[in-house]
């Protein structure tokens, strides 16, 4: 739907090599939001977008076999046969007899099968699976399809990048609606339609109010003639996604949030030069945490994710020992805390060869409305 034929190509071939290393002659990814592991590999190897609709996909090893996607409902199977890159798509009112019919057909019943994340492969399936296929053994493949998906290609990078210009873009037309008297819902409203009317299939958009960065989904509370605003744009495009976390002062800000946000800003500054290749995670952020602290604030200890077509990939923290490669992609926000205030404000970085790339083109500036 986003990608071509060459990149189905290249993704297959690398989880295919992946497969015979870990002796598998089967994977089974289940399709979802693509959020918190989720559905990620799913759209993968399938470049076909869901709509919260329960999916799955058997993938083989051998490259004579095609994969096999189950669509619960007629008009998903009907649009992943025109827009997905699988072509044996089957209709399922029910995925586990499907299951079992494909282990069947495919000469399963002795085979070696991967899930991506045993952790969230209905148990209930394993245990009928294995009444039926005592042979059969399910394995976890979950942590090697997530490291296949850290790479980027350069079909990848542009949906990366487009997501991040209309996070900009969002934010930046959407200061209009930040004004006394206006709702929560109406400030995030129009983010929201900025987002969806230039082609963006999933967003998660929080908002608060106060000295107290305390994000969360917006509410009928109307914004008050003073204080400051912070809101929270995360955004999926082509499968991608990239976040900006920003507040804005309504009127003269105070003391505490001018030192917060400067603090804030300095931090990022200061890991930036470990975010690259040849450092592990580990580094830029203890290099982040320090300074904050070390300018009399408290921290608190959520960095950013690190994103892909999941939305949390994988935290960003001092003790992720990860090692950091080319076309991962970092949400970077130090959480400062002064008081009863704090700040949540930061952007997204890609990981390049020699270094990273800032793609949110947002100034740093604290905007005052």
């Amino acid at each position: 739907m986003f990608l071509s034929n060459k990149e189905k190509e290249v993704r297959y071939q690398a989880v295919r090599r992946e497969m015979a290393e870990q002796g598998l002659d089967a994977a089974i990814m289940r399709g979802s939001s693509a959020v918190r592991g989720d559905g990620a590999s799913f759209r993968f190897l399938t470049d076909f977008p869901n709509v919260n609709i329960p999916l799955v996909l058997v993938f083989f090893k051998n490259d004579g076999q095609e994969p096999i996607l189950l669509a619960e409902s007629r008009f998903q199977a009907d649009r992943a046969k025109q827009f997905s890159w699988i072509k044996d798509v089957r209709l399922s009112s029910n995925f586990l007899p499907s299951l079992l019919d494909i282990i069947r057909e495919k000469d399963l019943a002795q085979a070696r099968v991967g899930a991506d994340g045993l952790d969230r492969f209905p148990l209930l399936w394993h245990q009928q699976i294995k009444n039926a296929f005592p042979d059969f053994t399910l394995t976890d493949f979950g942590s090697e399809l997530k490291s296949l998906r850290q790479y980027r290609s350069p079909e990848a990078i542009r949906l990366v990048k487009r997501s991040a210009l209309l996070v900009d873009l969002a934010f930046q037309q959407g200061l209009k609606y930040i004004k006394p008297g206006k709702t929560e819902w109406e400030v995030i409203a129009g983010i929201d339609c900025v987002l969806k009317s230039h082609g963006v299939e999933k967003s998660f958009n929080i908002i608060s109010q106060g000295p107290k960065t305390n994000g969360y989904a917006p509410s009928g509370k109307k914004l008050a003639k003073k204080g400051m605003i912070f809101v929270e744009i995360t955004a999926c495009y082509g499968g991608y996604w990239t976040q900006l976390a920003r507040a804005v002062s309504l009127g003269k800000p105070s003391e505490d949030l001018v030192k917060l946000h400067r603090v804030s800003v300095e931090a990022i500054k200061q890991a930036l030069p470990y975010l690259r290749p040849g450092f592990k995670v580990s580094k830029p952020m203890s290099v982040m945490e320090d300074h904050v602290k070390s300018m009399g604030f408290e921290a608190t200890p959520i960095y950013g994710h690190i994103v892909g077509i999941d939305m949390v990939e994988d935290r960003p923290t001092p003790k992720n020992e990860t090692e950091i490669t080319p076309g991962m992609v970092f949400i970077v926000h130090p959480w400062p805390v002064l008081g009863r205030s704090s700040l949540l404000w930061g952007e997204t970085y890609l990981i390049t060869e020699k270094g990273n790339q800032r793609l949110n083109k947002t100034g740093d500036e604290l905007i005052v409305l």
